[in-house]
């Protein structure tokens, strides 16, 4: 019921609140003024910066009395944290104090400012009680506007109509791969990113600025917590086994200042097997996936908090802080190893409608083995030789190693059903329309290398933050090595032959390649605030990248442009969004292969021109903060690959580069749904179409053309014991495109159903003492929580994709290939300090 409340009073785009005034003067403890100083009103997404003589003024829209947080945050000094209960029409005068940064660095926080980057409001503790298969950090942006998966059993996703492979990732500032070889979800294994040891993630969905890199759709930056003590997790289930723990070494001369060595690990282990024999599909399922992941850092010396004033040629002060960290290392490394055994037996699909059902049955003999084995590292020095400027350098390389071995032989039996309600035979075979056998064989073997060496910078000219400066210069190494063998033949007649008494292979892969490129990436970009009251803002600049493979250069220009309203009158919480740019994406591997394994070379790369404008509206309702995001993009695609999706398998066409065009509207609503606890709300619509071929001027879908998805998170608690909470997911998408396979212009004829989700978990938090025992304890459990979960609590069956067989006629039948059925999870999940 408060759902629907909250549904009905979602357009109050015009709600003007009386207001209170915090106001004050911020000092440093010379009680000398500080200026620049950022404040922030938690929930509210009000913001405002002290003058020169350190003083502050905020207004806070109120209706009646409201307890609020205000955060002051400032280079050299630590963050500061004001509480107080408001009444409207009043003037609160609060005098700050900020206190000298003793025991952690000044951080030019870049990414929660940057156009288009939406910060998910979810903290990792959160995120482990989200009711999802996959324990990635990806399975949660299938919630967000604009973004769309394919199964539950992948981590991959699909952003405002491009497909898997056109998403960046980035893990503590390094590009991620995924798997080239997966075909399947259940095959795929774990996503990269551990969410237990996430501390920010951030996600764009179009438009975003020159510092990240070279694909079409969408970019992923996920950063990795950096310790302050010790404390750790680890959850125990049915699928997924995780552990992590942190911690920081003690200062021997200062215990109350930090060490100068931190550590992160997790572990994870996830297996599908007792999802997996839910399929239609039966047979011995023997999947085990499972990673180890580290991040180091260390701080050679701590330097004292100081001052240095200079004159300016125009006769002004300017107040540069020294840096308490001069020099950081950072090491970081992963190891993954996915392997996936399948040995099917039979598997039996009824298809059709009420007035004609057909049923397929198949007997299997063989078996599917696979393997992806990740390795990466990487070494990272930073340097910040003071408050306003910061250097990286960073040495990453990275190495998968791939294998696909299928020798599965399946002979089946095509029926259609008796449909006829008062027969005795109801539901039982009426006719056979055709049997036969297909053969499936495959040799894959894949290696990648990637070596990079990459330096960064960060500038800001002054404290007030009005200009910002980033450039980067990176270089990198590709080598890749393969040997794929894979065949089908079809067999509908008793033999491996058709009309003309040919073999009838239906499908031939075959080819071995060895690649080695160089890449050469560049970028500038500077973040401009305009007004005084810094109410605009401008980020614009210019990527570079050549590669020598394709013997291509590519040029990038982006612009962003942001109008803050509130700032100006903080009674209207709106801020007006503006984007455009160019965003190329060169070949990576996939891309070359033809359908009979021959290499492509001759390709230029894809290319994407968005134009994107959005607005966000900050609201209350029940005297509780909630937040409107909404974007309308339009995205010109040229040099376009065209391809078909087998479930997460990419299938490319090269001989075809085409033009077409992506348009769409996202919007998304998150807020306390209920007091405390945080719930979001998304839904989209989207076009996409390709030109047919390079002969015809008709435009058809693209596959990912899905027109309308939605999606909701919702948590509640019992009002009475608030240790009892539910969370509820929920993901609706129209059908997107498929078609006859091989048969190119007839890729997306056809729309897959519709597809519906609802997992539920219900959690309970075991507490063993009061808050105030566990404060009070230095080690112990901090907190546990055991989970019950129901996957797909309507037990509806949503198709991943078609098996296509023929009859004795030579028709060929679309068969559909569900998802896994209704099944129940549990989990413990403890944490400990």
């Amino acid at each position: 019921m408060r759902l629907l409340v909250f549904l009905i009073l979602l357009l109050p785009f015009l709600l003007l609140g009386q207001t209170a005034r915090v106001q004050g003067r911020i000092s440093d403890p010379l009680n000398k003024p500080v200026e620049g100083v950022q404040i922030e009103v938690l929930k509210y997404g009000i913001f405002a910066t002290s003058d020169s003589l350190g003083r502050y003024s905020v207004t806070i829209p109120v209706t009646k009395p409201t307890k609020v947080q205000l955060v002051f945050t400032a280079l050299q000094y630590d963050s500061a944290i004001l509480e107080l209960e408001i009444r409207n029409n009043n003037v609160y005068d609060k005098p700050i104090k900020m206190t000298d940064y003793k025991t952690k660095d000044v951080v030019i926080k870049t990414t929660k400012n940057i156009p288009q980057i939406l910060i998910i409001p979810i903290t990792p503790e959160e995120a482990a009680k989200i009711p999802t298969i996959n324990p990635s950090v990806e399975s949660i942006l299938l919630a967000q506007p604009g973004v769309v998966g394919t199964s539950e059993f992948s981590s991959q996703y699909k952003v405002r109509g491009g497909n898997f492979d056109e998403n960046l990732v980035y893990v503590n500032g390094i590009e991620i791969y995924r798997p080239f070889l997966v075909r399947s979800g259940q095959m795929e294994g774990l996503g990269f990113a551990n969410r237990s040891m996430t501390d920010n993630i951030a996600f764009s969905t179009g438009g975003f600025p020159a510092q990240y890199g070279d694909k079409l759709s969408s970019v992923l930056d996920i950063t990795y917590r950096q310790p302050k003590n010790f404390k750790g997790s680890a959850e125990l289930g049915i699928i997924t086994n995780t552990l992590h723990l942190e911690g920081i070494s003690k200062n021997k001369k200062n215990p109350d200042e930090l060490g100068k060595f931190t550590y992160l690990l997790g572990a994870r282990y996830f297996t599908l097997g007792y999802l997996l024999n839910s399929l239609e599909t039966k047979g011995n399922y023997k999947p085990a996936f499972g990673d180890l992941q580290g991040m180091f850092t260390y701080v050679p010396k701590r330097y004292t908090p100081r001052a240095d004033t200079i004159i300016r040629k125009d006769g002004t002060q300017d107040i540069i802080y020294n840096s308490v960290e001069k020099w950081k290392f950072t090491g970081f490394f992963v190891g993954n190893r996915n392997k996936y055994l399948f040995i099917p037996r039979e598997g039996e699909a009824t298809f059709g409608s009420v007035q004609s059902a057909y049923r397929l049955q198949t007997a299997f003999e063989g078996q599917e083995a696979v393997t992806y084995n990740t390795v990466l590292g990487s070494l990272m020095a930073e340097n910040r030789p003071n408050s306003r400027w910061k250097m990286q350098h960073i040495l990453s390389a990275f190495r998968t190693q791939e294998a696909e071995l299928f020798d599965v032989e399946g002979g089946y039996r095509l029926s259609e059903l008796n449909t006829n309600f008062g027969s005795e035979g109801f539901g039982e075979e009426s006719s056979a329309l055709g049997t036969g056998s297909v053969y499936h064989y495959a040799r894959n073997f894949l290696q990648m290398n990637v070596v990079s060496a990459e330096t960064k910078g960060e500038w800001l000219n002054a404290n007030n933050y009005r200009r910002k400066v980033f450039w980067g210069v990176k270089g990198e190494m590709h080598f890749i090595k393969d040997a794929l063998k894979e065949y089908t033949l079809f067999d509908s007649a008793q033999y491996v032959s058709n009309q003309n008494q040919e073999f009838d292979v239906i499908e031939y892969l075959k080819g071995s390649v060895t690649i080695q490129r160089e890449i050469i990436r560049a970028y500038y970009q500077e973040e401009r605030v305009f007004g005084k009251k810094q109410a605009a803002s401008l980020t614009y600049g210019v990527r570079y990248t050549y590669d020598n493979y394709i013997k291509q250069g590519m040029t990038s220009p982006r612009v962003q442009f942001i109008y803050d309203f509130s700032k100006r009158n903080p009674n209207h919480q709106v801020r007006l969004r503006l984007a455009s740019g160019v965003y190329h994406q060169p070949p990576i591997y996939r891309e070359f292969r033809e359908r009979s394994g021959a290499l492509q070379t001759n390709l230029t790369p894809q290319t994407s021109i968005h134009f994107i404008a959005g607005a966000d509206y900050t609201f209350k309702a029940w005297g509780r903060p909630f937040k409107l995001f909404s974007e309308a993009y339009y995205k010109y695609l040229y040099n376009i690959i065209p391809y078909e999706v087998q479930n997460v398998r990419i299938r490319y066409y090269p001989d075809y580069q085409l033009p077409g065009y992506a348009y769409g509207l996202d919007a998304r609503v998150n807020g306390e749904f209920i007091k405390g606890l945080e719930s979001w709300i998304s839904a989209s619509y989207l076009k996409t179409s390709e030109r047919l071929s390079d002969t015809s001027d008709i435009y058809i879908p693209r596959p990912t053309d899905q027109r309308f998805t939605f999606a909701m998170y919702f948590q509640d608690e019992l009002p009475m014991n608030p240790t009892y909470k539910a969370h509820i997911n929920y993901v609706y998408g129209s059908g997107s495109r498929f078609g006859y396979p091989y048969l190119f212009e007839e890729r997306t004829v056809y729309r897959f159903p519709s597809y519906h989700r609802v997992d539920i978990g219900f959690s309970k938090m075991i507490i063993f003492r009061t808050k105030d025992q566990m404060e009070a304890r230095k080690h112990g459990i901090s907190s546990l929580w055991a989970t019950a979960e129901i996957f797909n609590l309507f037990g509806r069956f949503n198709t991943v994709g078609y098996q296509w067989v023929r009859d004795i006629n030579n028709r060929y039948w679309s068969v559909p290939q569900h998802l896994s059925a209704r099944l129940i999870n549990v989990r413990m999940i403890v944490q400990f300090k």
